[in-house]
């Protein structure tokens, strides 16, 4: 049995164990429901908190994009990719369950049990607003409340835009995906990632990979804007990534 086909059937098996395990409470719906509300209740309150924002208070929302992006990028390389000592149940759910349950020859998701191997835990959301909380109140003293407001909308509007391109990267077969601009850079890369030859090295950017390209983990080289838009191309792939691939495909 070649390498592709012994992956894709140990996926298929641990998929199976998990859906029938799954215990007897647990709703996709609700636990997609909570990511929602807290997300977009934290998004909306501090809208409505703004009081007559000046431009350059707006402009806080492109640092704390940036800062979303590394956060995320960070959190998927250094916890989710290692089992370190405080974090290794983190560790554990994201390889042994999400990476086993999803593989690059079988990224799609069917159902509401699914869905409990594909969404981020209800902590993660919290977790990631939380993380601008600092910057949110030093500014928020020394600058504004708008700014202080702002700076949590952001990332709370970066959660959502992170669970949803990770949703649509795990879409399998959709021509009009693959062919919108930005989104079909994300799902490319994705796949890659959940090779298992991968996972541990490369793409870790869940939405745009601006520091995949700037800390040398993508899988392509072609530098920030040309991995953002590169698209489905596999023009550009570096040398190490490119022998493998080409070794699995010609194995399949």
């Amino acid at each position: 049995m070649h390498y592709d086909d012994d992956t894709h059937s140990r996926s298929q098996a641990f998929r199976s164990e998990y859906r029938a395990s799954t215990p007897g409470w647990y709703r996709g719906e609700m636990h997609l429901a909570f990511t929602l509300v807290f997300t977009f209740g934290v998004l909306f309150w501090c809208l409505s908190r703004l009081d007559n924002p000046s431009w350059q208070e707006w402009l806080l929302v492109v640092p704390m994009f940036l800062f979303g992006n590394y956060v995320e990028w960070a959190g998927h390389r250094y916890v989710l990719h290692r089992p370190t000592k405080y974090m290794k149940m983190v560790y554990k759910r994201h390889v042994g369950t999400h990476h086993q349950f999803f593989t690059h020859k079988s990224l799609d998701y069917s159902g509401h049990q699914d869905w409990r191997a594909l969404l981020f835990p209800p902590f993660a959301p919290v977790l990631f607003v939380l993380t601008a909380l600092p910057a949110a109140l030093v500014l928020g003293m020394l600058w504004s409340a708008n700014a202080g407001y702002i700076v949590m909308a952001t990332m709370a509007g970066y959660f959502i835009m992170y669970e949803g391109l990770h949703t649509l990267s795990h879409v399998e077969n959709s021509p009009f995906l693959d062919k919108l601009p930005l989104v079909n850079s994300v799902r490319r890369m994705h796949v890659i990632h959940h090779n298992p030859e991968f996972m541990h090295t490369h793409n870790f950017n869940l939405t745009f990979p601006i520091c995949d390209a700037l800390f040398g983990t993508s899988d392509l080289n072609k530098g920030v804007v040309g991995t953002v838009f590169n698209g489905m191309s596999d023009e550009g792939m570096k040398p190490e990534v490119r022998e493998v691939v080409r070794k699995q495909r010609r194995e399949a």
